[in-house]
C-alpha cells in the first residue's frame, strides 16, 4: 500500500512517523530488487538398476549355515526362522519367511534365533554376485542344475518395463567353449517371484543351436544387469 504524501499542519510526531515509513518503503524496494525466485525440479532416474559380476564353480552342494558369518554376495535361503526368533532382514533378506531367497549384504544377522541351528542354507553351485550397483532391491540366485540358475527378486520386476543384459564370453583357446547365457524372462507372480532362468555351457559338437549346460561356465566374471524402467 502506497504511503500518502506529507500534509501541511501535521505535528512533529506525524512527520516523524511519515519519515520512518518512507525509509522502510525504500529499504523494502532495494531488498526486493535483489531477490529472485528459483523453481527447482527433481528429475527421477529413467530406471532402477542391478549390476553385478557373476561367478560360479562347482556342482550342486546344499550346505546348512550354523551361526557363522555370511559371505557378501552369496545367495541364501531361509529354511527355518526358529519360530520367528531369527531375523535376517539386516543382511539383505526382504523378510524372515521360510523359503525366502536373499543375497547377503552383511555378515552378521540381527538374530540367529534361539537354537541357532540350520536356519539358513546356501548352494555352493549357485552364482556369487559382486554387486557394482543396486538401486532395485533384493536380487538372489538359486542353483537349479548343471549350468542352470534361477534369479529371484522380491516382486521387483514390472511387466513390459524390465530388460536384462548379460555378457557372452568365448574361450579363445577353444571356440566351442562358448559361455553363452540364455535368459528366459517370466513376469512376477504372487506365488512365484521369479524373473530369470539362466543357462550356460558350451556349444554342442554339431555346432547346432544347442548348448551343453555344465557347471563352472561362469568361472570367468560375467557382467549381468537388470533394469526396471519407470
Amino acid at each position: 500500500m502506497a504511503i500518502p504524501s506529507r500534509q501541511i499542519g501535521w505535528g512533529t510526531e506525524d512527520n516523524l512517523l511519515w519519515q520512518i515509513s518512507k525509509q522502510l518503503e525504500q529499504l523494502t524496494n532495494v531488498t526486493a530488487k535483489g531477490c529472485t525466485t528459483t523453481t527447482s525440479t527433481t528429475t527421477l532416474p529413467a530406471y532402477k538398476v542391478y549390476t553385478a559380476l557373476l561367478y560360479q564353480t562347482g556342482g550342486d552342494g546344499p550346505t546348512a549355515v550354523i551361526d557363522l558369518p555370511l559371505v557378501l554376495g552369496l545367495s541364501y535361503q531361509i529354511i527355518d526362522n526358529d519360530g520367528g526368533t531369527a531375523d535376517f532382514t539386516n543382511v539383505g533378506a526382504p523378510n524372515n519367511d521360510p523359503g525366502t531367497f536373499f543375497s547377503a549384504t552383511g555378515t552378521t544377522p540381527t538374530s540367529w534365533g534361539v537354537n541357532t541351528l540350520g536356519q539358513l542354507q546356501f548352494n555352493t553351485g549357485a552364482p556369487t554376485a559382486v554387486v557394482l550397483e543396486n538401486t532395485l532391491g533384493n536380487i538372489s540366485f538359486e542353483y537349479k542344475g548343471p549350468g542352470s540358475y534361477r534369479c529371484w527378486s522380491d516382486n521387483l520386476f514390472t511387466i513390459d518395463k524390465t530388460t536384462v543384459f548379460i555378457s557372452d564370453t568365448i574361450n579363445k583357446d577353444n571356440p566351442t567353449e562358448r559361455l553363452q547365457m540364455r535368459v528366459l524372462c517370466a513376469p512376477d507372480k504372487s506365488d512365484q517371484p521369479v524373473l530369470l532362468n539362466i543357462f550356460s555351457g558350451t556349444i554342442s559338437p554339431s555346432y547346432e543351436d544347442d548348448i551343453i549346460s555344465d557347471n563352472g561356465a561362469l568361472r570367468y566374471a560375467v557382467s549381468f544387469e537388470i533394469r526396471v524402467y519407470n
